[in-house]
């Protein structure tokens, strides 16, 4: 391991240095970015990562050249951390991650606590770390696009629901929170949020919001951006779901923001969730790249750690 190297806390003032970073590793491994100053912001600011509290940098002579980003997320029941290793190119094989890894392992106590990641399976980098530490694949994200919607057929249900974008969030954010907390209790990126969670990251989405005898049966999450959109998350009451009500909401997203080939529409969606898949390509969705899930526990890292570089 490269002795030069240290490792400290994430703080405020390294925005600049990150976003350099993100712009250096995509050079070699494009998924991974360019990230501006604006979207780091936002993503510090979401609840699971607390501002970056448990993020961690990597220097080399006072300049940054490894980030590990790590949050605790409440699965409901039990927690889980997610963890993803940024290294620039020139730092690479001399350690860097490795190091980043051992301040993330020590951050937690439990041996039984999973730890999560996600890699493309076009970033060998990425792919080589987890084989070499021993992480399960348990799922996949597939990342999907839309250029064309499809109107779906129009049941009942979702013809007596009333769809709009919501004004005020923080009114529906406790019902949002329980509709999300219900819907994707099973899911393997699950995290629970409150409903004052809830309140703080729907101040940094578009809201729309499908309501039933004035009643909000379903929610759309989604991200403008200037060519394009992203559709952050969808959820329909379990109890309502199964009546075409998802549908007809997100078909109502996609018109509302005009998508087309110039401005299309993306989202990603779990490969454990075949219903979802069918119903996405039956508004006109088609996949367009894969990132695998990898999962292990704290413990079983470790006893690999000790393995393969002691």
């Amino acid at each position: 391991m490269d002795d030069s190297i240290t490792i400290r806390p994430l703080r405020e003032t390294d925005a600049d240095a990150v976003v350099a970073l993100y712009s250096k590793a995509a050079t070699v491994e494009p998924r991974l970015g360019p990230i501006t100053l604006p979207q780091w912001g936002q993503f510090l600011k979401l609840p699971q990562n607390r501002g970056g509290r448990d993020f961690r940098v990597a220097e080399r002579n006072g300049r940054l050249v490894g980030l590990a980003e790590s949050s605790l997320r409440d699965h409901g029941g039990h927690h889980c951390r997610f963890l993803k290793i940024v290294v620039v190119p020139e730092a690479r094989r001399r350690g860097t991650a490795l190091a980043l890894f051992d301040d993330v392992l020590a951050i937690d106590a439990g041996d039984d606590l999973a730890i999560q990641t996600l890699v493309s399976p076009d970033w060998p980098a990425g792919m080589a770390f987890v084989s070499a530490f021993g992480f399960a694949r348990i799922e996949s994200e597939i990342g999907m696009k839309c250029v064309e919607p499809l109107q779906p057929a129009r049941t009942l249900a979702a013809a007596r629901a009333s769809i709009e974008r919501a004004g005020d969030v923080t009114a529906c954010a406790a019902e949002i929170a329980h509709i999300h907390n219900t819907a994707y209790a099973s899911d393997a990126a699950f995290r629970l949020y409150s409903p004052e969670e809830m309140a703080q990251l729907l101040t940094e989405s578009e809201v729309w919001i499908a309501s039933e005898d004035g009643q909000v049966s379903g929610f759309c999450l989604t991200e403008p951006e200037q060519n394009s959109m992203w559709i952050e998350s969808v959820a329909v009451d379990p109890a309502r779901q199964g009546r075409g009500l998802g549908q007809v909401l997100v078909y109502h997203v996609l018109t509302a923001h005009e998508v087309s080939v110039e401005h299309p529409c993306w989202l990603n969606v779990s490969s454990r969730n075949p219903a979802a898949l069918k119903i996405y390509r039956r508004l006109g969705f088609r996949p367009q790249h894969e990132t695998c899930r990898f999962s292990a526990t704290r413990g079983e890292l470790i006893a690999a750690r000790h393995r393969r570089f002691n």
